[in-house]
């Protein structure tokens, strides 16, 4: 993932703190420690080997390495590293499974206009082909 520099600065949840609430904001959020509740950024979040995250999370690029336990909106890319765990639903513009990584959950592609398409959707050919 490129970095993206419309968030100029990063926020940092260092390993032994602990938050419990809503987190909304225009940066970049680093998460080493444990975090609970919702989370909406307009920037990107990135859950490290020891970041334990159980919310629903929402910004413009998600890279897991740690556990998340929540849905999640990724607006640009979702990355889940070989160390990672995702269980909840997510949706995205792209979706970037590392050998080794967990997850469980539904997947829903967002579409270049910004709608998310589910994998019943007449768009997405939800018939298979008939053989006849």
């Amino acid at each position: 993932m490129q970095k993206d520099t419309s968030a100029d600065s990063i926020s940092l949840l260092s390993k032994n703190v602990r938050i419990e609430g809503e987190i909304k904001g225009p940066e970049n959020l680093h998460v080493d420690g444990y975090l609970k509740g919702t989370v909406v950024l307009s920037g990107d979040i990135f859950i490290g080997n020891t970041g334990v995250v159980e919310a629903d999370v929402e910004a413009k690029n998600i890279v897991i390495q740690g556990k998340v336990n929540g849905n999640v909106k990724a607006h640009r890319q979702l990355e889940i590293h070989p160390t990672g765990k995702l269980v909840g639903d997510c949706t995205a513009a792209s979706i970037d499974i590392k050998e080794g990584a967990v997850f469980e959950g539904r997947s829903n592609m967002i579409r270049s206009s910004g709608v998310a398409v589910s994998p019943g959707s007449p768009s997405m050919g939800s018939e298979p082909p008939r053989s006849e």
